[in-house]
């Protein structure tokens, strides 16, 4: 069942790429060093031993090589808050990757792609008024995209895209390990909007929860208007 749902998914968001280059998007506190980090990847497997260059704003930051299991990591500091758009180049490709900067203590507002977004599971369509609710949120609140089922990073930043909704990180959600470090880098969940097991994997930080679906730790919703008008 999973393999014929993954073929069906490939022909609904088809990859684009055989050869590639993915830089991984970060949230990460103004003013501390940490590592971009970017992968090589072959037709089928990573490939190490690329020489690859980091770009922050176009402006390169230095070269390096990736390691035999096709990840390179550069040195970097984030002086100022907000997004930084990373582009790290090689032999065999180019990526864009985006590094949102916050001081500690900023409100993030959680949005789970497949869980919420998605008109349905089998559907490419957007809910209705999605985009609209979103950028009204956005203007109070930082907003983070979480990548939580089958379909991989690339695929869903290329449908954000192409469906109009703004560009902010689309990050792993990683069973929840994404909040625990979230958490330590000295941010809080303000809010998270998604399927029940997002929603439950993070109410340890007691966050505002919303879902379509409903469950025991969520508000359930019917549509985008009415979580725009409960986030407050």
């Amino acid at each position: 069942m999973t393999f014929i749902l993954s073929v069906f998914l490939l022909f609904v968001f088809p990859s684009n790429a055989l050869s590639d280059v993915i830089v991984h998007d970060m949230v990460m506190p103004q003013g501390e060093e940490m590592m971009l980090r970017a992968e090589t990847k072959g037709k089928i497997f990573s490939k190490g031993g690329e020489r690859v260059e980091f770009f922050v704003e176009g402006k390169s930051i230095g070269k390096t090589l990736s390691g035999g299991d096709g990840f390179a990591f550069k040195q970097f500091t984030p002086l100022k808050t907000g997004i930084h758009r990373i582009t790290v180049t090689s032999g065999i490709g180019e990526g864009n990757g985006l590094l949102l900067s916050l001081k500690k203590g900023t409100r993030i507002v959680f949005i789970d792609v497949e869980g919420s977004l998605l008109r349905g599971p089998f559907s490419k369509e957007p809910r209705q008024g999605s985009q609209k609710a979103i950028k009204e949120i956005y203007r109070k609140f930082t907003i983070v995209f979480l990548q939580t089922g089958l379909l991989n990073v690339k695929t869903l930043k290329a449908w954000l895209k192409e469906n109009k909704f703004i560009e902010v990180p689309v990050i792993p959600w990683g069973q929840g390990s994404l909040f625990d470090d979230i958490h330590k880098k000295g941010f809080k969940i303000k809010a998270i909007i998604g399927s029940e097991a997002v929603i439950e994997s993070a109410k340890g930080y007691k966050p505002l929860a919303f879902s379509f679906e409903g469950g025991e730790d969520a508000k359930e919703v019917k549509d985008w208007e009415e979580i725009q008008k409960k986030l407050k």
